[in-house]
C-alpha cells in the first residue's frame, strides 16, 4: 500500500477486475477481509467498521438446509427389505417404506422388524419417508 500527501492513493483490489493500479478514494476505503473495513478520512480519522453481510446467515447449524417442510411420525418396523429400507406402520395406521438416515447408517444402528422407530415423511411424497432415530423400548421386559 502507497499513500501520499498530495491525493491519496491507495493500492487496492477494485472489486470487478481485481486490479492493481492506484486509485482515488475519497475518503480512503481499505477492505481487509469479507467483515472488516478501515477507512481512512480526509481530517486524519481512521474509523474500523465490520460490513454487512450480503447473505443472511442462521444461527441455528442444524436448521433444513432445504427448506423442505417435513412432517415427523412415530411407527413400528413391519419388514426388513433390501438395501436398509423397511416397511413401517405408523401410529395413523398408514403403510409406508422408510429408509434409514446416514446419521443412523454411519453409528450402525441396527434397526429390526418391531423396533419403534421416528420417521420424517415429505409432504409431497407421503409414501416414503426418512428413519431418522430409533426409539428405546419402554418395557425392559419386552426384550
Amino acid at each position: 500500500m502507497t499513500s501520499t500527501t498530495a491525493a491519496t492513493q491507495i493500492h487496492a483490489l477494485t472489486a470487478t477486475g481485481f486490479s492493481t493500479k492506484p486509485t482515488n478514494l475519497s475518503p480512503s476505503t481499505v477492505f481487509f477481509s469479507q467483515s472488516l473495513t478501515k477507512t481512512t478520512h480526509s481530517f486524519g480519522l481512521i474509523a474500523t467498521t465490520p460490513t454487512i453481510s450480503r447473505f443472511p446467515v442462521s444461527t441455528n447449524a442444524k436448521a433444513n438446509p432445504t427448506g423442505e417442510q417435513k412432517w415427523t411420525h412415530e411407527g413400528s418396523v413391519t419388514e426388513s427389505l433390501p438395501n436398509g429400507m423397511f416397511r413401517v406402520r405408523l401410529d395413523n395406521k398408514d403403510l409406508i417404506i422408510g429408509y434409514i438416515s446416514g446419521k443412523i447408517r454411519k453409528n450402525f444402528v441396527r434397526i429390526l422388524p418391531g423396533d419403534r422407530v421416528k420417521v420424517e415423511v415429505s409432504r409431497y411424497d407421503s409414501s416414503r419417508g426418512r428413519i431418522v432415530y430409533r426409539l428405546r423400548n419402554r418395557d425392559p421386559t419386552s426384550e
